[in-house]
């Protein structure tokens, strides 16, 4: 039997330099190291996959990130590219809960799902009203579902196709522990 015919379907994992996670190689950010031998000459985040040089890896999660930044593996330089990478993933992850109808926009809507136990991840958008993030932590916190303060309602409300949105819930359980991966949560 030849390679090709056994490794269709196969989704090629990569480790993490921070974490040591293994994750699809989609999901994380190649970064490549250039020079000779000991002497390291530059660290850069390589888009294309293809650069010459070590490459390594690292988690599109921004602890991931802060720790490489921290351990010397990747400069500031590299450190700003790689957390913008993260914020466009991030952001990608939320049409996505949409399309698939496990997301709840609003502040009614995610009261109601937070109330009846259907939210896994909330949400809150950081220009929401004092009262609103307040109100919103609590109930989180009391019921132990993980939240996250990110992005604006505009932001919010766009990524979703709506008007301006101060808080989505996440309803999906899968869905749910993706954001909480991604998110960290109740930053």
């Amino acid at each position: 039997m030849s390679t090709k015919k056994k490794n269709v379907g196969r989704v090629p994992l990569r480790e993490c330099v921070c974490c040591g996670s293994k994750n699809a190689k989609g999901d994380m950010t190649r970064i490549v190291i250039s020079g000779r031998n000991t002497e390291v000459e530059g660290v850069v985040k390589d888009d294309t996959g293809k650069q010459k040089g070590r490459g390594a890896y690292i988690c599109k999660r921004s602890k991931c990130i802060e720790t490489a930044l921290e351990d010397g593996i990747i400069d500031s330089a590299t450190y700003e590219l790689c957390m913008e990478e993260c914020t466009r993933y991030k952001k990608g992850l939320i049409p996505i809960a949409m399309k698939a109808g496990k997301l709840a926009a609003g502040e009614y809507q995610c009261e109601e799902s937070i109330q009846k136990l259907e939210a896994y991840f909330v949400i809150i958008a950081q220009d929401a009203s004092d009262n609103t993030k307040k109100k919103f932590e609590d109930k989180c916190k009391y019921r132990d579902i993980p939240f996250v303060i990110f992005g604006n309602k505009e932001e919010l409300g766009g990524l979703i196709g709506k008007a301006e949105r101060s808080v989505i819930a996440i309803k999906d359980e899968n869905l749910g522990n993706q954001f909480i991966y991604r998110f960290g949560g109740n930053e």
